[in-house]
This record gives structure tokens, C-alpha cells and sequence, in this order.
């Protein structure tokens, strides 16, 4: 059979042999660069108690967004919420071997990290919210130093809701405190110093077991703000609440040495101005919808209990014993007097 002519006509030519490998290296670039803006992306493995939908939720993802418009998608967080990583010590435990790369946690998780920290957290310790946010302002960089040496970034560290005593009895007195079933978190030393002091046993329970337990009657005392016990669907197995929160609360956002170190100078930077920008519109945030709380908790028939001057006084030696119980453990009696001091505390 005659072979086919070649017309010498370039329009007319069949196609190079080259075409298929020029197309395949063309791809193969685009691959390429695609490859490298994914891998550019960096993407930080956070995790948290809240729950999904909550507060402090909300403000963690319109914070993410904006980490993200800032570093042109760069940088973003992945949260991990409602305590699907492990109760504090858990997450704590995971970031320091490099499986996140950090969390936002309260004072039992930063406690974890720097158990000093726990001072601010004593019943009692201040008199006043301002007490507090001085005290904690005054000597957040020597505890930035602290965590700094502990291996872990403090990024934010600012003050949370104080715990109030939601009860399904009522609980006036120290000795009606004795003759419940109060929760206590394993993790945290404050709570069980203070069940020793009044002669209750508390059930130690991590934070995703409460609810079930309160359904059960397993418990029937918990510590949470109005906020966090409406988040945590405590709120509906309780009847009573205190009028005032016995201590204040703090919370934070870390990171391991190691992750923070991988970003970016500028990255870095970044992200401690939103992190800074969004905890103070948390607090704010947090501090609206506190006030919702409380006037749905009262509508939801939870009722609040109030006392008179001599059974607050009665508490308050059992604070101050408490606070003695927890020197030594929490930390020395000299960091103890200089929070209590820090915030114009006589």
C-alpha cells in the first residue's frame, strides 16, 4: 500500500509528536503551582470546649475569617469545638507532643501549663471585676514569660465570666453544699479544696459526662456562668442558681513553640493582633449575652438565691480557708499575695 503523502503545506500538516508531551508539561506545571499555593496554606489545628453555635463559637470563626482576609488565605484555624479533642489535659497533652498545634482553654487547661495562673481563679481572691482586670493586666507579661518558658506561645490571656452555683436544690449554706452531690472536675484542684473545706465528696466528672449525669441525678451541684450552662444544656436539669459568682474566670488561646515558630514573622504578627482585636469582642460579646442568660434562665423558671450578710460572711471564711488549703499547691504564699495585691486588693 502507497504511503501517504506529506503535503509540504503548513496548513495542511499533521499534528507534531510534540504536542502531547508540551500539553502533559503544560499540566504538569499548573499542577505544580497549584501544589505550592495549597502547601503555602497553613492551617493551625485548634481545639476548645465551646460548643458549636455558642458565644465564644461564633467569635472563634469571625476571627478565623478575618485571619484569613489578612493573610490573603494563608493562615487560617480549624477548630475543633464542643470538646471533641479531649478535655483540657487532654488538648494540653496533644499539643505539647504535635498533634494540634494549640487550643483556647480556661484557667484548669492554662493551669495545665503554668499552674500559678490558677491564683486568679481562688473564690474570694478579688472583690471586684475591676480588682480582677487589674490584677490580670498588671501581670500578664510575667506570665506570658511563664508559659514562654513552659513551651507554649501565650497568644491572648484575658478575663471569662465568673462560675456561679447552679443547684436542683436549693443551697443557702455551707452545710446545704455538704449534703449535695457536687460535680467536680477532675482536672481542677480549686473545686475539690472546697467540697474538703464544707465536708461534701465531689463526683469527678469530665465536662461532656455533666449533662447525663445531671439527667441522672449522678450530680446535682455544677460551677459554670449563666452563659456556659445554657451553652452546655446544664441550665435544664438545675432549679436553683447563686446571685453572685464566687470567683473570677479566666480563659486564653496557646500555642506550642513549635507551631507558632513555623509561622511567618509577619503571619505571627497577624494573627496576635486578631486574636487580641476578637478576645476583646468576645469579652464583649460574652458580657451581652450574659445578661440574655440570666433573664432566660429566670424565665425558664431557674430560680436565683440570695443571702443575708451574715451567711455571705459565713462563705467568705470558707474562701479564705480555701484559698489557704490551695497555697503551696496552686503556688507559693508570695505569688499568692501579689494577684490578691495586683488588683487594689487592701
Amino acid at each position: 500500500m502507497p504511503n501517504p503523502k506529506v503535503s509540504d503545506d503548513p496548513g495542511t500538516s499533521m499534528p507534531s509528536r510534540r504536542t502531547p508531551l508540551t500539553l502533559f508539561a503544560f499540566v504538569a506545571l499548573a499542577l505544580t503551582i497549584h501544589a505550592a499555593r495549597v502547601m503555602a496554606q497553613r492551617i493551625l489545628g485548634m481545639a476548645t470546649l465551646a460548643p458549636p453555635g455558642s458565644t465564644w463559637m461564633r467569635t472563634f470563626d469571625a476571627a478565623n475569617r478575618e485571619l484569613r482576609r489578612r493573610t490573603g488565605g494563608a493562615l487560617a484555624l480549624r477548630w475543633y469545638a464542643g470538646g471533641v479533642q479531649g478535655d483540657e489535659a487532654e488538648v494540653v497533652r496533644k499539643i505539647r507532643v504535635g498533634r494540634l498545634d494549640g487550643a483556647a482553654l480556661m484557667a484548669t487547661g492554662l493551669g495545665q501549663i503554668h499552674r500559678p495562673v490558677m491564683a486568679f481563679q481562688l473564690p474570694a481572691m478579688f472583690q471586684s471585676a475591676p480588682q480582677f482586670i487589674r490584677a490580670y493586666a498588671a501581670l500578664a507579661p510575667e506570665i506570658e514569660r511563664s508559659f514562654d518558658r513552659a513551651g507554649f506561645s501565650l497568644i491572648t490571656f484575658g478575663p471569662a465570666t465568673g462560675a456561679r452555683m447552679f443547684s436542683q436544690r436549693e443551697i443557702r449554706t455551707p452545710e446545704d453544699l455538704r449534703a449535695s452531690r457536687p460535680w467536680r472536675w477532675p482536672d481542677d484542684p480549686i473545686l475539690p479544696a472546697l467540697y474538703q473545706e464544707v465536708g461534701a465528696v465531689g463526683v469527678p466528672l469530665q465536662i461532656p459526662e455533666v449533662v447525663g449525669a445531671l439527667q441522672t441525678h449522678r450530680v446535682d451541684t455544677v460551677f459554670a456562668s449563666p452563659l456556659a450552662a445554657i451553652a452546655l444544656q446544664w441550665s435544664a436539669h438545675v432549679q436553683f442558681m447563686s446571685s453572685q459568682p464566687a470567683s473570677g474566670s479566666l480563659g486564653g488561646i496557646v500555642l506550642s513553640h513549635a507551631a507558632y515558630a513555623s509561622l511567618p514573622t509577619d503571619h505571627q504578627r497577624v494573627l496576635r493582633e486578631v486574636c487580641l482585636q476578637f478576645g476583646q469582642l468576645l469579652l464583649r460579646n460574652v458580657q451581652r449575652d450574659e445578661a440574655t442568660a440570666l433573664q432566660a434562665l429566670a424565665q425558664h423558671g431557674v430560680r436565683t438565691v440570695t443571702v443575708d450578710d451574715a451567711t455571705r460572711a459565713r462563705w467568705l471564711a470558707v474562701f479564705s480557708r480555701v484559698r489557704a488549703r490551695l497555697t503551696g499547691v496552686i503556688a507559693d504564699a508570695a505569688w499568692m499575695e501579689r494577684v490578691r495585691t495586683a488588683g487594689g486588693a487592701p
